[in-house]
């Protein structure tokens, strides 16, 4: 009886654990280019995949703060891949980017090697009484924060043939004190915009990709 009960309340304080908790969802705001360019080119995107680190835990995945959940990997992962179809069809990179074309010129691929946030207080916080006197004293930062993000593009021809990988990379180290305006998470999704501005910017400077290129035949019809 006792051990029933045990597990009923270990699954409520589960329960309220999470409802409390605030989940993360990616966020992404594409810098702007240098300068007005577009591929002229249509482009579907494929479902990204994350690294197997990634998806059996052995690496963060998502954002690692008090009282912040992540969505599972699978979802995570599709809501990354969501967001950046978002913005390379608002910026106009290609001429038309979607999840599904009839008749696709080039078709997208994206895997994630790395993709975390971790912020954490700094351990002279735990002090009792004195920490409040310290940071106010010294006007130090009380809390830590790191991340990192690693993504690869790739396009392909509808045959299958690779036209070029693009490797966007942008990591962060920071110390912060908690002010309401920049929350866990924010600055895992500036550096998304970061990594995604860089593999834009060398898409643009791959000549293989601005040369003309033979219409698909559906596209012809």
């Amino acid at each position: 009886m006792a051990t029933t009960l045990q597990k009923a309340l270990q699954g409520l304080l589960l329960v309220l654990l999470v409802g409390c908790s605030t989940t993360y969802e990616p966020h992404l705001v594409l810098p702007p280019a240098e300068f007005n360019r577009s591929i002229d080119a249509a482009v579907e995107v494929h479902p990204f995949v994350a690294a197997d680190d990634l998806l059996y835990g052995r690496s963060n995945y998502g954002v690692v703060a008090d009282d912040y959940a992540n969505k599972p990997p699978s979802k995570l992962t599709q809501s990354i891949t969501q967001q950046v179809t978002a913005e390379l069809a608002a910026h106009r990179v290609f001429r038309r980017v979607s999840t599904y074309d009839p008749a696709p010129d080039l078709i997208l691929t994206g895997r994630i090697e790395r993709f975390f946030e971790h912020d954490r207080r700094k351990l002279w916080t735990f002090i009792p009484y004195y920490s409040n006197k310290l940071a106010s004293l010294f006007r130090v930062n009380s809390f830590k924060t790191n991340g990192e993000i690693h993504l690869t593009l790739t396009l392909l021809k509808p045959t299958g043939e690779v036209v070029g990988s693009y490797v966007g990379h942008a990591s962060f180290d920071e110390d912060y004190t908690p002010n309401g305006e920049v929350r866990p998470g924010d600055r895992l999704n500036r550096a998304l915009g970061q990594a995604l501005a860089q593999i834009r910017d060398e898409m643009f400077a791959d000549s293989t990709l601005t040369k003309s290129r033979t219409p698909h035949p559906l596209a012809l019809q």
